[in-house]
Parts: structure tokens; C-alpha cells; sequence
């Protein structure tokens, strides 16, 4: 029967040890029960610190019931994507292969053209080459083709001392013709200034040669005889009235070769003549 003794002593002694009387203070009365008390001071309490390894443990061990987990097979969502049906496309009407170009042509005057050839460019539609064009020999210190909208009137293309002028014209999808910024063209304008035969168009100045030393000269006179359209011109060189012992006039040709025209001796200065030929190009006519 030694047992049933111990164990209850062991169950016992942690209670013990974790409760602590409480006496109230000699002040604090407790009613009229306090005369039954002990009138005995209690001991004073003190607190004992502990270190971590010398502090009783207070674990308390916990049963864990394993959980059985299971794998979960997923069954894949079969998608199904509905046809995608497309609309026919409708395109806008394109106008640039039905420009007219007679509607914009130009009003010409005697011994004058309008020509033009059509060609298709990169993007299919319609671009045309407009031309004004002189159908005798004249040559026109400009020409010029010009066109007209609503803006006003802009020129399109120009050309010195020609005979003839071209411009490019495109078609555009509302089937007008425009050429670089000018657009919405309404009419095209050609313009001829100043034609005359290629005989009377050289330009002498152009051949005035850089005169060296100081002190030289070179002058330009028009001979033309009343009446004739062809030019025919005199030249001088000179140097201060000062007589030479020689005088040599060259020229530069379209071959690109220095050519001597004249040479004179113990002279003041040399006189030519130079025409205006049927080609418009100047021609030496002898020493005067």
C-alpha cells in the first residue's frame, strides 16, 4: 500500500509550489472577521531570478495526429474557340487612274505645243509628263508651265534660254492632278518670253574673257544690220592705247580646246567680228 501514498504526495507538491498566501496588509481590515485571524506578521516575499539553464522547464508536450494528405487529380477544361467570322472588307472607289488630262490643258499659241505622255507609277495610278513645247527654231529666254487651283496660279516647272519646258503631273485618288505641293490642279498655263530664232539668242557676254595684266580692256558692240534678226557682234581688246607688239585673240571652243582665232603685230589693239550662228552658237568672221 506504499504506492497510493507516494503518488498523491508527487501530484501535490507542483500545486504547493505554484500557490502563494495572500495576507493583506496591516492596515486593510477584513470586517469583523479579522479578530478571528492570526495576528501574526507573515514573512516578506522575495523573488529569485533564474537564468535561462537554471529556470525549471515549462514545456508541455503535445500529442500531433498526423494528417493524410491525398493528391488531387485535376482533369484539364477542354476550350473550345468559336469561329471567327470576317466581314468583307469594302475599299473606297480609287479615282487615279481617271484623270483627263485634255480637261486641264493649256490654251497654245502660234508655233507652240502641248504634249504629253502617261506612264503608271509605283502605287498603280496614273502620273503624266506635260510638255510645252515651240515647234519652229526660237529660242525663248524662259519658259515656263505653270498650273492653276483653287489657291491661285503656281508654277510647275521652268527653263532658260530653251525652247521647251517639262513637268510631272500625278493622279490623285479624288481624280485630280497635282505635282509637288500644288494640288487640285484645274488648268495648266504655258508661257513663252521673249522667242526669237536661235541666231539672235547667243549670249556674247557669257564669252567675255578675263582680261590680265591691268591696264587691258575688252569691249562689246553690236553690229547687227537694221532689219536682220541674227546677231553679228564686234570685239576689241586693247591696252591703254599703247601700242603692242602683238596682239593674239584665242577662244575656247566646245570641244574645250583653246583655239587661236586672229594674232596682229606693232598694233594698238585687235578688232573681230563675231556672228550668232543658225544653231545659237557664236562664230569667229575674221580680224577687222
Amino acid at each position: 500500500m506504499l504506492f497510493p501514498i507516494i503518488l498523491p504526495i508527487i501530484l501535490t507538491i507542483p500545486i504547493v509550489q505554484m500557490c502563494v498566501r495572500m495576507i493583506p496588509p496591516e492596515d486593510v481590515s477584513v470586517g469583523t472577521i479579522s479578530a478571528t485571524l492570526s495576528t501574526t506578521q507573515a514573512s516578506p516575499i522575495t523573488t529569485t531570478q533564474c537564468t535561462a539553464s537554471s529556470c525549471p522547464s515549462t514545456t508541455t508536450a503535445v500529442r500531433v495526429t498526423p494528417v493524410m494528405v491525398s493528391s488531387v487529380m485535376t482533369t484539364p477544361a477542354t476550350v473550345t474557340v468559336a469561329p471567327v467570322t470576317t466581314a468583307p472588307v469594302t475599299m473606297a472607289p480609287t479615282l487615279c487612274t481617271t484623270c483627263d488630262i485634255a480637261a486641264i490643258a493649256p490654251v497654245m499659241e502660234a508655233n507652240t505645243v502641248f504634249e504629253n505622255t502617261n506612264t503608271v507609277g509605283a502605287d498603280g495610278c496614273t502620273q503624266t509628263n506635260a510638255i510645252c513645247r515651240r515647234t519652229d527654231d526660237q529660242v525663248c529666254t524662259g519658259v515656263t508651265l505653270s498650273a492653276t487651283n483653287a489657291a491661285g496660279t503656281s508654277t510647275i516647272s521652268s527653263a532658260m534660254n530653251a525652247n521647251q519646258v517639262s513637268g510631272l503631273l500625278t493622279c490623285q485618288a479624288d481624280g485630280t492632278y497635282s505635282s509637288g505641293s500644288v494640288t487640285g490642279i484645274t488648268k495648266l498655263v504655258c508661257t513663252f518670253d521673249t522667242c526669237v530664232p536661235p541666231c539672235a539668242s547667243c549670249d556674247i557676254e557669257a564669252a567675255r574673257p578675263l582680261m590680265d595684266p591691268p591696264g587691258t580692256a575688252f569691249q562689246i558692240m553690236d553690229r547687227t544690220p537694221a532689219g536682220e534678226t541674227c546677231k553679228l557682234y564686234q570685239v576689241v581688246c586693247q591696252y591703254n592705247g599703247v601700242s603692242c607688239v602683238s596682239i593674239t585673240l584665242y577662244a575656247m571652243t566646245t570641244t574645250g580646246s583653246d583655239d587661236m582665232l586672229v594674232e596682229v603685230n606693232d598694233v594698238e589693239m585687235l578688232a573681230a567680228n563675231i556672228a550668232c550662228g543658225t544653231d545659237g552658237t557664236l562664230n569667229f568672221m575674221g580680224a577687222v
